[in-house]
């Protein structure tokens, strides 16, 4: 009866919590005495009962138009936006259901950068929005464990969830005009995410790939987003292992965006393609705690019309398992 009580109970807690999508997941608690990724959603499981918090903290680096450029660009007839870095402050949490299915939730607190816009009709003023800030969507996710060969056997997870809009959308510039929801902390929709994970290790290497995607709907302000595809795969190697041990990991993380559209038309400067290179490492003690790093730097970006490119992206937090 304890057990089935604290399913009921656990399960509740996710439900009733109710963030950018789930584009970062739970390191901890995840196979954690073997090697493992960082951005690459593996397909490991908790252990029935057992739980797993993680703290992330992911810093997109891009690299913003000049006001002049900015102006040039108005002149000629394109209205652009520019914004000098992203941050994500990730709290997440997972619980073992049963050996084989882990829930998670996951809540950013949101920060975009010196945010600024040109309009053609006054080419030679740059608007300066500021800062947009606040506590994003809240995703959660279901991993179910379908193959479990284990050793040198191959693992395959499904995953499902949903992003929902708990997220602030009446952030207002500096002169009260309510920012777009591109610029806002949540989007105001409700977004399912569906994919599959994959997990195979032999000895102290382990190879993980993910593919994941979540449909936008529309949200605040009859803003579409666009859908989200997030595709991974990582090679981590266990170089020290005992009381203390220590993962070098390789990751290659994909990204692909719709273009947004609002009340029906289409944004011809949004949306993109990115791959990045991701070295990392990742540092475990007692096996149920660990702190990890990781900077990823593009290596392919395809992006629609005129946007701020990405230089890097840097995530690292901390972890604990119990």
């Amino acid at each position: 009866m304890k057990s089935i009580a604290t399913k009921i109970l656990a399960t509740a807690f996710v439900l009733l919590l109710q963030c950018s999508a789930w584009a970062h997941h739970p390191a901890v608690g995840m196979a954690a005495g073997d090697a493992g990724p960082i951005r690459t959603l593996s397909a490991d499981t908790l252990k029935q009962g057992s739980f797993s918090f993680d703290i992330q903290a992911e810093i997109i680096s891009l690299k913003p138009f000049s006001d002049a450029a900015m102006q040039q660009l108005a002149i000629d007839g394109n209205d652009i936006h520019s914004i000098d870095s992203v941050r994500h402050l990730n709290f997440g949490l997972g619980y073992g259901l049963t050996d084989d299915l882990t829930l998670g939730i996951k809540i950013p607190y949101a920060s975009l950068r010196n945010i600024r816009a040109s309009n053609p009709e006054d080419p030679d003023h740059i608007h300066s929005h500021g800062n947009s800030s606040g506590i994003g969507d809240l995703s959660v996710l279901g991993r179910y464990r379908v193959i479990k060969q284990g050793g040198n056997g191959v693992d395959v997870s499904l995953v499902a969830g949903v992003k929902m809009p708990t997220g602030k959308t009446s952030v207002k510039d500096p002169e009260g005009d309510l920012l777009e929801t591109e610029h806002q902390p949540g989007s105001g929709s409700w977004d399912p995410i569906f994919g599959v994970a994959v997990t195979r290790r032999n000895g102290p290497l382990s190879l993980d790939a993910n593919i994941i995607y979540a449909i936008a709907s529309k949200g605040s302000q009859e803003t579409d987003l666009g859908d989200l595809l997030s595709y991974n795969a990582a090679a981590s190697y266990r170089a020290l292992a005992g009381g203390i041990a220590l993962d070098l990991v390789l990751e290659l993380n994909g990204e692909w965006k719709q273009k947004q559209s609002i009340a029906g038309i289409r944004d011809e400067n949004s949306g993109e393609h990115i791959l990045l290179l991701s070295p990392g490492l990742r540092l475990s003690l007692r096996k149920n705690t660990m702190a990890y790093v990781s900077v990823g730097f593009p290596v392919m970006q395809d992006i629609n019309g005129i946007q701020a490119k990405t230089r890097a992206r840097t995530l690292f937090g901390f972890g604990i398992g119990f």
